[in-house]
């Protein structure tokens, strides 16, 4: 019979996998709880969550949302990154952190309902563009056509300019001789 508390993490955790874009899976053996809400800290303006869970839960709350391809990274000390808002921002921190700190170890991860498995995960998911870069990107590619409709309606409105220029120039010139 489950428990009163192991149902809301059970509830909180499908919450989480439901609303997520993407979630790393890591070992977080070795650090501190001073770490640990470091990390959280630099994960929370980014659209990120730390949360630490225990496996069966976890499993329980995927497949509840179709995520059950998860499976072979939940086992021993589970961390689950969630990334609502921008998945890339959120890997790209924990990547930095773990540059420094190299106390996590990555199984797996999810990105939308994919299974990505081991420390690719984290490179996968790394290596998208951040949400500002994307829209960069979109504005870049909005923005040529529509500069190139304004640099032909300018050429043509310099032509005439320049005709006009030169006629009055050359009657100048008549007028003169």
């Amino acid at each position: 019979m489950p428990t009163p508390r192991k149902i809301v993490q059970v509830a909180d955790l499908t919450v989480k996998m439901q609303k997520m874009q993407a979630v790393i899976v890591a070992d977080y053996r070795g650090i501190t709880v001073a770490e640990i809400t470091k990390l959280r800290n630099k994960l929370r303006p980014l659209g990120g969550e730390f949360v630490i869970a225990k496996n069966t839960l976890a499993l329980i709350a995927a497949r509840a949302t179709g995520n059950g391809d998860i499976e072979p990274a939940l086992y021993g000390p589970t961390a689950l990154c969630f990334a609502y808002t921008d998945a890339a921002a959120v890997a790209k921190a924990l990547k930095e952190y773990n540059v420094t700190a190299k106390k996590l170890t990555f199984r797996g991860g999810l990105l939308g309902n994919v299974y990505v498995p081991g420390d690719a995960s984290i490179d996968v998911i790394g290596s998208m563009p951040t949400r500002l870069e994307a829209l960069a990107q979109i504005l870049g590619v909005v923005e040529a056509p529509v500069a190139g409709i304004v640099n032909v309606l300018n050429s043509a409105a310099t032509s005439v300019v320049y005709a006009v220029q030169a006629r009055i120039d050359k009657m100048e010139e008549e007028k003169a001789a």
